[in-house]
């Protein structure tokens, strides 16, 4: 299955490691984040900004590649947003159906009875009445 996501953050490998151990790193969050880890110069950090429209990116494999190389990372900072949950959403239906209690309905006198019918039969758990009340 795959979801847009957004990842953005930095990572700072610890000083004094060699070459190679800091290319593997690089090249397992590059795996595991789906994009290029961006080096910047001035900060001695690695960048990463990126949006995938068809991604794989989970938080699981995030953390399964921080534990792998922890002890060699000096600071990371990183944030994985899945851009399919949205923040705000528009439902325009200009039609003559009606959404009550998430069903459709057609607008019409008898609609708050039929969804009345299914706010108390569906959604609502069934009561028992204590012998003897």
């Amino acid at each position: 299955m795959s979801w847009e996501t957004f990842v953005v953050g930095t990572l700072e490998i610890a000083p004094g490691l060699p070459e190679e151990k800091k290319v593997t790193i690089v090249d397992d969050f590059e795996e595991v984040l789906e994009t290029d880890l961006v080096w910047d110069d001035q900060n001695k950090e690695y960048k990463i900004s990126h949006v995938n429209w068809s991604s794989h990116v989970r938080e699981e494999d995030i953390k399964k590649c921080h534990q792998k190389h922890k002890r060699h990372i000096k600071r990371i900072s990183l944030s994985l947003w899945h851009l399919s949950e949205a923040g705000f959403n528009l439902n325009v239906d200009r039609s003559e159906h009606e959404q009550v209690f998430g069903q459709w309905y057609k607008q019409r006198p008898g609609t708050i009875k039929e969804s009345a019918a299914y706010l108390f039969g569906t959604l609502l758990p069934p009561t028992r009445v204590a012998a003897g009340i």
